[in-house]
């Protein structure tokens, strides 16, 4: 009885631990109560096992797919068909063995009638058919889907080494391979690099004949010596007898001072015809000396520019300085004001404020009322501008008092204190003749600015 569901293929259902089973039967024992299967799917995979003992306990449902005599009627006709198709392909190549008998039997069926393929097409059709066959009719092995591709391991078999050598050894010396490109290191420069070679840069190009207490470096990487107070007045003294004289000195570093101002006040950005309105506010705080005259011709140039410039001074005696009450004069022909009392300045927004009180050659106790200085310095704090102090000694009592945000120095700097402030250095256009009769070996720091930032070389 149980013969008769030997060889039917059959779909066993044994729940969703064990799975789908298709496969057909080999073996039925009703003493275990159990069903073999050979050529057997799990979960539509073919498995890689000869063959399934299934429980009749795991079994949830079972269906008939095909009965034993089903498919041996299959498998018949099968093999019939493939008998007569080889027939018909040999009887067309015995037919057909030659051009002329095909365009014969072409024209004999018709124009109409679709025309027989010569034997050489359907040899290349079978090899094209055979070839997808091979490549994407095999089987997955349960094996492939249940275990993970060792990457490692396999790439651990690909010898690269020896796969470079190989391509070296046959490859023509002339023939520049795109391998040897890639290994190739080449240099990479910036927008603003020379790609051809030059000479190395020399960043110690000044040397001065006195003790350099402290270093400073541009942005290029350029040192910049300090000088001592001696040093820089025989250094004036020098500019003076090759003819370039105080009113030089002055233009130059009132010149490259407005130049620092405008960019600081906001540049193009605030002084255009179309911001009218909205034009910078500066104050300059100085005393009757050089540096105050310095300070008064930054302020005359500014006033050209459009900014609204107000010049707070102490009051001018005949016996003051000569040069700071020329440059006041020049002042006030722009329409700028002018005047001696801090109350006399009017309580609205400034943009900065440049302070000349401190000179380089004599002490500021000598030139300077100590009630104007202190009225000074308290409007000043509580206007809360940034400051710039143009060419002050490195003792002075402006850097501790009014705490600038900007420092300007001329000609060489000197040995400033440790601050908050930003150091610049102005270019007064002295040539190198001047430097050197002092003993001073001087090359250029500047390059295409007049006016350049300093930082400390130790920091």
């Amino acid at each position: 009885m149980a013969d008769r569901w030997i060889g039917c293929e059959v779909v066993i259902d044994c729940g969703d631990v064990l799975g789908v089973f298709q496969g057909r039967i080999s073996e039925v024992d009703t003493e275990d109560q159990t069903i073999t299967l050979v050529d057997f799917y799990r979960n539509g995979v073919h498995s890689q096992y000869p063959h399934l003992v299934v429980s009749s306990q795991d079994i949830c449902d079972l269906k008939i797919l095909h009965t034993a005599e089903d498919l041996e009627k299959s498998s018949h006709n099968q093999v019939d068909h493939c008998l007569n198709k080889t027939s018909n392909i040999t009887e067309t190549e015995e037919s057909f063995s030659s051009p002329a008998k095909v365009e014969e039997h072409n024209k004999r069926r018709g124009d109409g009638r679709k025309k027989i393929t010569t034997p050489k097409k359907i040899e290349g059709k079978k090899r094209l058919t055979e070839r997808d066959e091979a490549c994407f009719s095999a089987p997955v092995d349960s094996y492939i889907l249940e275990h993970e591709f060792d990457f490692e391991k396999n790439l651990a078999l690909f010898d690269k080494q020896a796969i470079f050598e190989e391509i070296e050894a046959h490859s023509k010396p002339d023939v520049v391979r795109l391998v040897d490109i890639n290994r190739r290191q080449t240099a990479k420069y910036r927008c603003d690099e020379n790609v051809l070679l030059s000479e190395p840069v020399t960043y110690r190009e000044i040397t001065v004949p006195c003790v350099v207490e402290k270093e400073y470096v541009t942005d290029t990487g350029l040192v910049v010596p300090s000088i001592s107070k001696e040093l820089r007045s025989r250094l004036i003294e020098a500019s003076d007898r090759f003819g370039f004289s105080t009113e030089r000195r002055l233009e130059m570093a009132g010149r490259a001072a407005s130049e620092m101002v405008l960019q600081l006040a906001g540049g193009n950005h605030r002084l255009n015809p179309q911001n009218s309105h909205q034009r910078p506010t500066a104050v300059v705080i100085c005393t009757s000396h050089q540096q105050g005259a310095q300070a008064v011709n930054c302020g005359r140039h500014l006033a050209n520019h459009g900014v609204q410039v107000t010049v707070l001074h102490p009051a001018v005696h005949e016996a003051e300085d000569l040069w700071f009450t020329k440059e006041l004069k020049l002042f006030k022909l722009t329409g700028g004001k002018t005047t001696s009392s801090v109350a006399d300045l009017l309580p609205k927004t400034v943009d900065i404020i440049l302070v000349a009180i401190d000179e380089q050659l004599e002490t500021y106790e000598v030139k300077i009322d100590q009630h104007w200085y202190n009225s000074s310095h308290q409007w000043a704090s509580h206007c809360k501008a940034p400051l710039l102090l143009l060419d002050p000694p490195p003792e002075a009592k402006t850097i501790s008092d009014f705490e600038p945000k900007w420092i300007l120095v001329t000609v060489l700097p000197s040995a400033f204190p440790s601050s908050n402030a930003s150091l610049y250095l102005c270019d007064l256009g002295l040539p190198g003749e001047v430097f050197s009769d002092v003993g001073i070996r001087y090359a250029s720091p500047f390059g295409s600015k007049f006016v350049i930032p300093l930082y400390n070389k130790d920091s």
